[in-house]
């Protein structure tokens, strides 16, 4: 048994759970510095030859479970240890003192007195009947009191004493929304190119819907930076009857039964080539060895002898350039410019297609994460309310008046309330 309160004893500690706290915050930071949750060959060809802080490989990567941080057994096992050691920590201490705080102390001695924070002592007129009239003072005032014959007993701001526990209650709420969306939580990214749907179900509450792209922009800085991706979708249900039109923006994504959806990226999907009098659709890949956001397709031009030719783009207004694979010269394609004769062919830019890339997000610990945060900034707020008690006896045979007070917060500010009332109590 002596064992076990030991035990309890370490986890319920401070310090016990800032050190988890903060192995919990640096793991977290490992997260963010790590590729999370790709394929086994990434982390080998990635840290082999530079591995992390010098000794870390792509082998011990995957054996530490660093590839998956977040729903990894030992991390996992962490949040479990800090949910254990707030419960722990709220059952040892702060539910202890709740119920201390609710029980009544009388203080029938003066000597007792002596050991608050502030007191007073006043010689008084045998025939006023000052408990009464302090009682009925102190209630006017918000007071909550227990009066008996002699003395009474009065407090406020007993919720005070209730904020620790609901922000402990906040963080293991938060803990296990976090370990339960780290588990549960499903993403798809998926470009949509104008005029293209999706469609959506939400597993959680079977519902489904159409999201359909009415338009994508993009604005731009004056030196021609990316400012902002702007998606107009149309969502449409049958079930509910449903058709309206939102906007995804970045950093501003939209909330739709149960599904979040983020504007995250962009694309030139597709081409609209006229060759020779023929219209084509081509569609487009990105070719990072050339550079970053630059797509391309590789096709052959020539009414007679045929070449290969590389077309790429790295922006929705074009140009288009057209470069010869043998030496990798060409020329830039404007659109609904005049045509260019590029190996015997006439070749004109029509149209350029971009796509907008979304993420769809259905993450059920969404509404566990709202409420601890509700729960940490209620208990945060309210724990900064000073609890206040109050003692008032009188001593019939010597006819002296005492009162004395208590503060756990902000004494400076009860000792002037504290003075006030024992003014007024002594000149009834």
């Amino acid at each position: 048994m002596t064992i076990v309160k030991n035990l309890i004893f370490k986890i319920s500690s401070l310090k016990f759970a800032i050190s988890l706290i903060i192995f919990i915050a640096i793991s977290s930071g490992i997260g963010t510095f790590i590729p999370q949750g790709s394929n086994r060959k990434f982390y080998i060809e990635s840290f082999d030859e530079a591995p992390i802080f010098g000794f870390l490989n792509g082998e011990k990567v995957l054996i530490l479970q660093l590839d998956h941080i977040y729903t990894s057994s030992w991390f996992t096992f962490a949040l479990i240890l800090l949910c254990i050691s707030l419960a722990a920590c709220s059952f040892r201490r702060q539910i202890p003192s709740l119920k201390a705080s609710l029980k009544w102390i009388e203080y029938k001695s003066e000597k007792k007195f002596s050991k608050l924070q502030l007191t007073s002592s006043h010689q008084i007129d045998e025939n006023e009947d000052y408990i009464l009239k302090a009682d009925l003072l102190l209630k006017k005032r918000g007071w909550k009191t227990y009066k008996f014959k002699s003395h009474i007993s009065a407090r406020k701001g007993l919720m005070g004493k209730i904020g620790p526990l609901v922000v402990h209650i906040g963080l293991i709420v938060l803990l296990i929304g976090s370990a339960y969306g780290s588990f549960t939580s499903q993403s798809k990214e998926q470009y949509l190119l104008p005029g293209e749907s999706l469609d959506l179900i939400n597993e959680s509450t079977n519902s489904k819907a159409n999201i359909k792209l009415v338009d994508f922009s993009i604005e731009r800085e004056s030196d021609g930076i990316p400012k902002q991706f702007i998606s107009k979708l149309d969502f449409s249900s049958e079930d509910s009857k449903l058709n309206e039109i939102k906007t995804a923006k970045v950093n501003h994504p939209i909330r739709f039964k149960g599904l979040t959806i983020y504007q995250a990226d962009w694309a030139i999907s597709n081409i609209v080539l006229e060759i020779d009098n023929i219209l084509y659709q081509l569609q487009l890949k990105e070719i990072p060895e050339i550079g970053n956001q630059v797509w391309g397709i590789l096709i052959e031009l020539g009414s007679e002898t045929k070449k290969n030719f590389l077309l790429t783009i790295d922006n929705e207004n074009g140009p288009l350039k057209i470069s010869n694979t043998e030496n990798f010269s060409g020329d830039n394609l404007y659109i609904n410019n005049n045509p260019l004769e590029v190996n015997s062919s006439k070749v004109s830019l029509k149209k350029i297609i971009p796509s907008s890339g979304l993420i769809i997000k259905n993450d059920p610990s969404i509404p566990f994460i709202y409420l601890s945060f509700i729960l940490i900034i209620f208990g945060t707020i309210i724990s900064l309310i000073p609890t206040n008690q109050l003692w008032i006896l009188v001593n019939q045979e010597s006819h002296r008046l005492s009162i004395g007070g208590l503060s756990n917060k902000n004494l400076v500010g009860f000792k002037k309330e504290f003075f006030k009332l024992s003014e007024e109590i002594k000149n009834f």
